[in-house]
Formats: C-alpha cells, structure tokens, sequence
C-alpha cells in the first residue's frame, strides 16, 4: 500500500493507511475509556501534562502526537502496562524464530585446546574438549 499523504504537520514522513487507522482507533479507544471513568477532557489533559487541544489530537488520532503523551494518558487510565507489552521479545515470534535459526547447528570440538577466540574474549574450552560461551 501506498503512504497517504493526508498527515497533518509539515516536515513529518507520510504515513500508511493501516497505521492511521490503528492511530484513530487507539484515540478512539482513549476518548471511550477516559469518558467511561468519567473523567472531563480538560481533569484529564490536565493530568497528563497537556493542554486541552492536544488532548483533542491525540482522541482523534492524530499521528503526530508524542509517545510521551500516549504513556501518559495509558498510565492515568491504569494501561501503560499494555504499551509495555507492545513490542515484548517474549512474545515476539518472529524474533523468537530469527533467534532459533541465529543459533548454530553444531558444536565442533577444538583440538589441541585452543579456541580460535583469544582469551577473555567470552569463550572457554572445557575439560572434554568442547567450546563453552
């Protein structure tokens, strides 16, 4: 897909459809849970350190919003947990795979008990003979 060029701000990179539209509904998502708890835009732009208008921006998916701002609002709403989670490694599956097929197939003994790492360098050869990390 192409970017859209419909990004508010000068100077800031175009962003893709999918991307606005995961912006918009986190604003949303935000609007809806702040108004839920009952809490007045302008208690709430207050409290997280912003004015009301950027309260404004950041509930209508405003794309140039600070990453600041979003912890802070996740943080009043008792979520920033949930943007902790985001790019966890533990649940990042392609970087699980990518660091299962980093990994070597074989371990080959080194003769003669030396290793082609220089010492102190991270490796050890143990007693039988095999490289240890």
């Amino acid at each position: 897909m192409k970017p859209s060029s419909r990004v508010p701000g000068i100077g800031r990179p175009p962003a893709y459809p999918a991307v606005l539209r995961t912006i918009e509904k986190l604003g949303r998502d935000i609007s809806h849970a702040r108004r839920v708890r009952r809490m007045p835009a302008e208690e709430f732009a207050t409290r997280i350190g912003v004015s009301r208008a950027t309260l404004y921006r950041l509930e209508k998916g405003d794309p140039g919003i600070s990453l600041n701002t979003l912890c802070m609002a996740m943080h009043l709403l008792g979520r920033l947990g949930a943007v902790a989670d985001l790019a966890d490694q533990a649940s990042d599956d392609i970087g699980l795979m990518l660091s299962r097929q980093a990994a070597p197939r074989r371990v080959r003994r080194v003769r003669g008990g030396s290793s082609e790492v220089g010492e102190g360098e991270g490796a050890a050869t143990t007693d039988d003979g095999f490289v240890a990390w």
